[in-house]
């Protein structure tokens, strides 16, 4: 357990792990997308009035959540623009 942290918080490892939290970020921020794709695909068609107020609260959730993954990753990308490789 130890060695484990030691490792991680040497100066070599910080690029690696930012660069692998900014690709985390960015494949959240798309799978936000394609699941509020889905949502959208589903609401055309959606003629239950209590369907299309649940899948409207998604939407604006997936919305929100892709908002926050996209700023965390924008902000992540110059964090590994300005770290020594």
């Amino acid at each position: 357990m130890r060695a484990a942290a030691a490792t991680r918080s040497t100066p070599d490892h910080a690029w690696a792990d930012a660069s692998g939290r900014c690709f985390f970020a960015w494949r959240m921020a798309a799978a936000c997308e394609d699941a509020l794709r889905e949502v959208h695909r589903a609401m055309t068609g959606q003629h239950d009035p209590e369907r299309a107020q649940a899948l409207e609260k998604v939407s604006s959730l997936l919305r929100r959540e892709m908002r926050r993954w996209v700023r965390r990753g924008e902000a992540l990308d110059e964090l590994v623009d300005h770290l020594p490789k």
